[in-house]
């Protein structure tokens, strides 16, 4: 049986792909800490709801059609989630679809997500979770 955690974030998940950041907000604790990859186009850290609705803004111009789709989900020793997902988009420029694939990595706290951190090098995101490559 899946653990409270991996049942929230798969929650947040379908709650993310009907209504974008807002939609999360519940999932995520007032001073969620949100990292955005650095190779990404919108690099950074993005703090609190406030700073997740900025980041969502910032996406929307550069990404259409987004949806994050988990294929796997590990809760880790340590509490932590690290999901296994596939980002699908479509550029504002083109009717072509692009689908990558990419992980996260959740704290939590008291069943809010405290650092939300993206990577779209799934053996980076192993690494930093503790796990062999």
């Amino acid at each position: 049986m899946p653990s409270a955690n991996i049942e929230r974030l798969r929650e947040a998940y379908s709650a993310y792909n009907r209504e974008r950041a807002r939609g999360i907000l519940g999932y995520l604790d007032p001073e969620v800490e949100w990292r955005n990859p650095a190779d990404s186009p919108i690099a950074g850290v993005f703090v609190g709801h406030e700073g997740v609705l900025e980041w969502q803004r910032q996406v929307d111009e550069v990404f259409e059609d987004m949806h994050f789709e988990p294929e796997r989900i590990e809760e880790l020793p340590d509490g932590r989630s690290l999901a296994f997902v596939r980002f699908r988009f479509r550029v504002p420029t083109s009717e072509t679809e692009t689908e990558v694939p990419f992980a996260h990595l959740v704290t939590w706290r008291d069943g809010k997500a405290t650092e939300f951190t993206m990577y779209t090098n799934q053996a980076a995101a192993r690494e930093a979770a503790g796990l062999a490559p």
